[in-house]
């Protein structure tokens, strides 16, 4: 039962990758969404809640290596873990690096300069 929740979540998730990526297409700016940074608010908004804790906690750590975020979501099975993460660099929140043998994520600058911007975004400091 397990597995068809997760071949259900990955099949949405693979459409919301795709609209997103067939919105974004031919606007000229990958890193950023199209128009305004309201938008980067707009996708925000569509993040499941643990889309959002993960966004929230590389929002504080701006890189993470894998390891880390596998450390800090130990709850999360490393496949969903992995799942998720691609989904929000789908969403060009993140992107995904090779650094020293080993993965990082790293939050966008363009959406970091935003964050940090607002002052209704609370940043942690853990």
């Amino acid at each position: 039962m397990e597995i068809v929740g997760l071949i259900v979540a990955l099949v949405v998730g693979a459409g919301i990758g795709y609209f997103i990526g067939a919105k974004s297409a031919g606007k000229g700016e990958a890193a950023k969404p199209a128009g305004d940074e309201n938008n980067w608010w707009q996708i925000r908004q569509s993040l499941t809640g643990t889309q959002l804790e993960i966004l929230q906690y590389m929002e504080s750590r701006k890189e993470v290596p894998i390891t880390e975020l596998q450390e800090k979501f130990s709850s999360i099975p490393d496949r969903e873990l992995y799942y998720r993460l691609e989904q929000i660099v789908l969403m060009k929140f993140l992107s995904r690096e090779r650094k020293d043998g080993g993965v990082y994520y790293v939050l966008n600058p363009d959406y970091s300069g935003t964050v940090e911007d607002d002052k209704t975004v609370m940043l942690g400091s853990d």
